[in-house]
């Protein structure tokens, strides 16, 4: 993998590890796959990481979605 590749990776997960709380991993790939240039190197990068996470969620509640430093916890009081 190529740096470009391995940045392109990163960019793609971090865009789906901060998706909209209300976006499920499987709708936050299919939008990326309508909206971004379809070349072979960005799906195949898609895939890998949508199965990846799939996978990690699968194997139970050791799975938890990283939240940006000075966020307060998902459910707590700052949440509307």
């Amino acid at each position: 993998m190529t740096a470009g590749n391995t940045e392109r990776e990163q960019a793609l997960r971090w865009v789906i590890a901060h998706r909209r709380p209300n976006l499920s991993i499987e709708q936050a790939v299919r939008l990326l796959c309508d909206v971004l240039p379809r070349d072979h190197q960005t799906l195949q990068a898609l895939r890998r990481i949508a199965d990846e996470v799939l996978s990690q969620l699968d194997a139970g509640p050791t799975f938890k979605r990283p939240t940006p430093p000075g966020s307060p916890p998902r459910g707590g009081p700052a949440d509307p």
